[in-house]
């Protein structure tokens, strides 16, 4: 045991009455792993929209002068991946406890075409932008194919954010969220 965090002798004694183990058993246990970390062969430059160039992104998506502005992400490919990439900066606390400002998500564009399809909602948290809405981060909870409708939710639970309903013939641009880059804090946990 470390000696710097030694629990109290009660406590062990506990543990190992509870337990009928002698834990002094496992001090020289060590655990052998044929584990080897992932390489990744190569990388891809992703284009980051931060929270201060938002504003003129949705007008400006397809523009190669605007984009080549833009600071670049990279993430690393263990294959060639197909379609195109965009990270965007969290801005707002509507979706904590699982995205903070801050936070970065690399999402996968979803064709316009494809919008008239179910779309993978109950896989993957969905960053839209809005003709008059702006850039958002929402889980999506419903998906209406007849008539373009999406139900848009946050994740905060603190009752200030009600789920709203857009309809995809108003929205810009559609992307999946495939990756999520965290400063100190855990990942995605399953809800």
């Amino acid at each position: 045991m470390n000696k710097k965090l030694q629990p109290p002798d009660n406590f062990i004694t506990t543990i190992e009455n509870k337990l009928d183990i002698n834990l002094s058993d496992f001090a020289d246990y060590t655990i052998e792993s044929n584990l080897k970390p992932k390489t990744y062969p190569s990388h891809i430059e992703v284009r980051l929209v931060t929270n201060k160039a938002r504003a003129g992104y949705t007008d400006s998506y397809y523009a190669d002068d605007y984009l080549k502005d833009l600071p670049v992400v990279l993430v690393e490919a263990d294959k060639e991946y197909k379609g195109k990439y965009m990270a965007f900066e969290i801005d707002g606390d509507s979706m904590e406890p699982y995205y903070y400002s801050g936070d970065i998500v690399i999402g996968r564009e979803i064709k316009r075409d494809l919008w008239q399809y179910k779309l993978h909602y109950k896989d993957y948290d969905f960053i839209i932008a809005h003709g008059t809405k702006g850039i958002m981060l929402k889980e999506i909870t419903n998906h209406n194919v007849e008539t373009g409708e999406i139900v848009c939710h946050s994740l905060n639970t603190d009752g200030k954010y009600k789920d709203f309903t857009l309809n995809l013939h108003e929205v810009s641009f559609l992307y999946n969220v495939v990756e999520h880059r965290t400063s100190g804090r855990t990942k995605r946990i399953n809800r």
